[in-house]
């Protein structure tokens, strides 16, 4: 190609690319989204006042979440996503077969518990762990504490033992106040709350969210069926905040982590990691392990070490280890 035929050939591809809105993705349904156009005004679900349209991903294999900064051309009135600007942040779950993206460019993640029904420390363990991993601050929120046990501050103890700030607010008991919590919380800051189906998410968020604005605004604008409720939307709140409420699920897995990663992020295995005579000790049948020592001694509690041996268990690596010496 001549010299004045690659100019003329950048010239359109900048045109093309001038001509992109940029933009970004409030919600997914399947292959299809929503996103929230930047410098416009219009009807909104999420996109705080930014006009929204419908959008695909220029091909299969282009991976496109919630959050993500893109740009788009528009094709006889649909937008297709051209360019994903590269991320912050990736935070996701996994198991053994897939792994499934909750959001990108995210600033904190808020994990929803509550005192009743009984919590499950290991779900907020495992969320705490992928927020670590992908580089996000986390909060852990105790909801329904007016129905608070014996059983709930047991676990508030194990939460707090993996190093992670708590908020205690009742969204039915004291609305006002778990408002204002939350409002200090979300201020001029991405936060995806995450949780278990009972635990009172969605009592939270429309403390912060018009519950309409939540649950059909997304339908009205021409969602044609799809399930609403299980997709991860993206809310604009105050000047430079947004609020990203996620569907509950009952697992939060971390089959994407590794062992030494595992003990990287738990900080009281990471204090003790250097007494293992091997160097890559998975902490489990090796001898002289520093981990295991510490357990006996109390200084790592058994629930700890079990929800380790639990996670090592998706990690089915070499166990063979290499003494330090």
């Amino acid at each position: 190609m001549t010299g004045r035929v690659q100019g003329r050939a950048n010239d359109r591809s900048q045109r093309r690319a001038d001509d992109q809105a940029r933009g970004r993705v409030v919600a997914r349904f399947g292959q299809r989204y929503i996103v929230a156009l930047s410098g416009t005004q219009g009807a909104t679900s999420g996109g705080g006042g930014a006009a929204e349209v419908d959008a695909i991903g220029r091909g299969r294999r282009m991976e496109i979440v919630v959050g993500d900064r893109v740009r788009c051309s528009s094709e006889q009135r649909l937008h297709v996503i051209e360019v994903v600007e590269p991320r912050r942040n990736l935070l996701f779950r996994s198991d053994a077969n897939r792994t499934k993206p909750l959001a990108a460019n995210v600033d904190q993640i808020a994990i929803v518990f509550a005192a009743q029904p009984p919590p499950q420390v290991e779900f907020v363990w495992r969320a705490l762990l992928a927020a670590r991993a992908a580089g996000i601050q986390s909060v852990a929120i105790l909801n329904k504490i007016d129905l608070d046990s014996r059983g709930a501050q047991a676990s508030l103890a194990e939460i707090e033992g993996l190093g992670a700030r708590v908020l205690r607010v009742s969204a039915r008991a004291d609305p006002v106040a778990a408002r204002g919590l939350l409002e200090h919380e979300c201020r001029d800051r991405a936060t995806l709350f995450v949780g278990q189906s009972g635990m009172g998410k969605s009592s939270l968020l429309n403390l912060l969210i018009d519950a309409e604005l939540r649950t059909g605004a997304l339908s009205r604008r021409g969602t044609h069926g799809r399930q609403t409720t299980t997709a991860t939307r993206w809310f604009a709140y105050g000047k430079d905040g947004a609020v990203i409420d996620s569907p509950g699920f009952h697992e939060f897995g971390l089959a994407h982590l590794s062992a030494a990663q595992l003990t990287q992020w738990l900080p009281d295995f990471a204090a003790v990691t250097q007494a293992c005579r091997f160097a890559d000790c998975r902490h489990a049948e090796e001898p002289d392990c520093g981990i295991r020592a510490a357990v006996e001694h109390g200084e790592i509690t058994r629930a700890r070490y079990d929800f380790y041996r639990k996670l090592l268990a998706q990690d089915p690596g070499a166990t063979v280890s290499r003494s330090r010496n």
